[in-house]
């Protein structure tokens, strides 16, 4: 069984693959570091990446140069949303894509932060509806210059930038960060500090947080992060490979949440982004309690859509049925065919 079909059941995003949902119509605009492999026909129809961009330097090619998990970072979350092969299916995989490369990959300095806001703006000027970003900034090469815990207000220039953009109703999904396990820093890094988006956790097979997730709160008085997704054994299509594998980290959660956002708009088109997102929150399986490394939990896309169906009464819109998920003891499975089965898709004896 496909890995990605079962974590799409977690998400209850598979009802709305079957119903003939999978973004089509649906701009994501994927702000990372290097896109090595993103040109290959045979893996990502090229009629669908509709632009391409880099804000670092005009003679590199945005899709990179090296095979490197670095410069190609970009399209391992890229695939997450829009590969769809023999192993797994993406949540996007009908969205059109736009690429940014705002990353630089030999240092770490506070004008990469200027260079991602640039790079949201962007993608908000030439009309993404969804902006998913699988990039974090805390330390830097001069440590003076690391954010401060009392840092995380929202203030820094990506953060007001993706603000932004939230409020042109685009919908921006950020990764919360790998710095749940560090003792000197284990907060969300930035631009996940931004109000308006959906910072996105990282939660294990079992649907409890990943050891690795970072920690809300933030210094400005709202929670952080808003949600979660499966974040360890992500089914990802690596170019240096030619195929597929897993990987683990709040960069590949992101764009689970991201490509689900464009299934359910492309079904729900007269929501709003902000009312997209509030839904998106209030489906989370903890809602309307909050954690502080998974947030309000993981959400569901077939609760979301169910529920707008019948509110609004549209007629017009499909009735489609989810198989059975149940939380028992904190913790998601979905049950096919009388077998329940971890996000993973792991029987459970």
């Amino acid at each position: 069984m496909k890995l990605l079909f079962i974590l799409s059941w977690i998400l209850g995003l598979q009802p709305l693959h079957d119903a003939g949902f999978k973004g089509d119509g649906m701009t994501i605009a994927v702000i990372d570091c290097g896109f090595y492999g993103a040109d290959s026909a045979k893996f990502f129809p090229q009629d669908q990446i509709i632009g391409f961009y880099d804000l670092i330097e005009d003679e590199y090619r945005t899709y990179g140069m090296t095979e490197s998990e670095f410069d190609n970072h970009g399209t391992l979350c890229m695939s997450v949303m829009f590969y769809d092969g023999e192993d797994f299916t993406g949540t996007a995989p009908k969205a059109n894509y736009i690429l940014i490369r705002t990353e630089e990959l030999e240092t770490e300095h506070r004008r990469e932060v200027d260079r991602l806001a640039k790079g949201i703006r962007m993608a908000d000027e030439l009309g993404a509806d969804i902006i998913s970003i699988s990039l974090g900034y805390s330390r830097f090469d001069d440590p003076s210059t690391t954010f401060r815990y009392d840092e995380l207000d929202g203030t820094n220039p990506a953060a007001i930038a993706a603000t932004e953009a939230a409020r042109h109703n685009r919908l921006v999904c950020i990764a919360a960060g790998n710095e749940g396990s560090k003792m000197d820093y284990n907060r969300i890094t930035v631009p996940g500090d931004a109000d308006s988006v959906l910072t996105v956790a990282s939660a294990n097979e079992d649907s409890l947080p990943s050891s690795f997730t970072s920690y809300g709160p933030i210094a400005a008085s709202r929670p952080k992060p808003e949600v979660a997704a499966i974040g360890t054994k992500v089914p990802v299509f690596d170019p240096s490979m030619r195929g597929t594998r897993t990987a683990n980290g709040t960069s590949f959660a992101t764009p689970e949440v991201a490509g689900m956002a464009a299934c359910l708009w492309q079904a729900l088109p007269h929501l709003t982004a902000m009312q997209l997102r509030e839904r998106i929150i209030q489906s989370a399986h903890l809602y309307p309690e909050h954690d502080e490394r998974i947030g309000y939990g993981i959400p569901d896309a077939w609760k979301i859509y169910e529920e707008e169906r019948k509110e609004t009464g549209t007629e017009d819109l499909p009735v489609i049925h989810q198989r059975e998920k149940v939380l028992l003891n904190g913790r998601l499975y979905i049950v096919i065919e009388g077998v329940r089965y971890l996000p993973t898709g792991q029987k459970v004896r």
